[in-house]
Parts: structure tokens; sequence; C-alpha cells
């Protein structure tokens, strides 16, 4: 996340996130930027605006709004190219939001996204390999793709392995990313089926 703040400070400007977790992702914030989250449960707003367990959204720079409802079905209620950036950090441990992925779920993003928009989804998972079913998506839909296995943890404290896939229309709207070896052209699985809202497999993308 913060390399992608970094290198588009005009598309992160604009952020929208799907998934407000305990509310970290408000620090990548600016003074006089909104940060919209959409968040699916309730409690977690609540747990989140606890200061007696987190004060993330109590500390961090910026206004911050938080959408409740399911993201796409509140997505799609939001004005067309209102985002110069969309995070989707939704997975729950190891649970996959399937229809956050698909085709149509992509499309709909795009359309939310200014037109040099970026679109960041974090993939990590213990026991399937998501990034050839969102290089798939992405050739489809003619989107460059990009992604990248952060395994430099040892020495940060706190910091995880995680797994990035960054979408946008043109290579150049990622701008000095594109130049970056830390970042890859997505792989692909040409024998699997483009994922849609009527079509998914999961038990393909097992690590066995």
């Amino acid at each position: 996340m913060g390399q992608v703040f970094d290198a588009l400070p005009e598309a992160t400007s604009r952020p929208a996130v799907v998934g407000l977790g305990t509310g970290t992702m408000a620090c990548y914030n600016k003074p006089g930027q909104q940060l919209t989250f959409y968040e699916i449960d309730p409690l977690v707003e609540s747990i989140a605006r606890d200061d007696n367990l987190f004060t993330y959204l109590r500390d961090c720079p910026g206004e911050e709004n938080v959408v409740l409802g399911d993201a796409r079905l509140s997505l799609a209620d939001a004005p067309d190219g209102e985002y110069g950036i969309i995070v989707a950090d939704a997975f729950s441990s190891d649970a996959i939001p399937v229809h956050l992925m698909t085709r149509e779920a992509i499309d709909l993003y795009f359309d939310k996204l200014q037109s040099d928009g970026v679109l960041l989804m974090h993939i990590s998972n213990r026991h399937l390999e998501l990034e050839p079913v969102l290089g798939n998506v992405a050739q489809d839909a003619g989107l460059a793709c990009r992604a990248q296995y952060d395994q430099e943890n040892e020495s940060t404290p706190g910091k995880f392995v995680s797994h990035w896939v960054m979408m946008s229309r043109e290579d150049g709207d990622m701008g000095s990313m594109t130049d970056d070896a830390r970042w890859s052209s997505c792989a692909t699985e040409p024998d699997s089926a483009v994922w849609t809202d009527d079509f998914s497999n999961l038990l393909s993308t097992f690590v066995w």
C-alpha cells in the first residue's frame, strides 16, 4: 500500500477501500482528504471506532466515511469516476468473497474509478493461488495488470508476507511502478475460464 500511495499521489488523493477492518488504511489518508470505506458488517465499524481497542480512525489525518452494506451494491450507488484508487481488502482470513473478484465486479470498480484510476486487490492466502484468476479477468477486460508477492518482512516487526494485484486501464496509469522490479506482470492461466458472477472454480486455485 505504501508503495502505491507514494508513487501515485494524484490518484490516491481520492481513495476508497472495500473492507474496514480495524481502520489502519485511514493512516494513508492526508490532511484535507476524505477516504471512503465500504464495510458489510456494522459490528466491524463499532470495533474500529472503540477507542479502547483501536484508534486509527480517531488519530489518522483527513476525514473518513464508512458506508455500510455489501460493497458491490453500495459502490453501484457511487457516481461514476468518483475515485482515483479503489483498494479491495475484504478477505477475512482464508475466506474468499468471490463476488468481489469476478469480471462483473472488476467492471464495476472501473466504472467508479476516474479515467487514470488504479485498482489494488489484496489476495494473500495460505491455500489458494488467486493471482492467475485476476490475471485472466484483467486480460479479458483489456486491463494492465501487475502483481507483487512481498516477502521482505524479516527486518520489520509486525509485517507479514502479502500478495497484491494492481490493475489500470493503461500501463502508464501505474506511474513509476511500471519500472519497479517488485511489480511483475500478472500470471494468467490460459486453460481456465474467466471467473464471472455465473462461474467460478475455487478448486482450480488450490495450492496442493
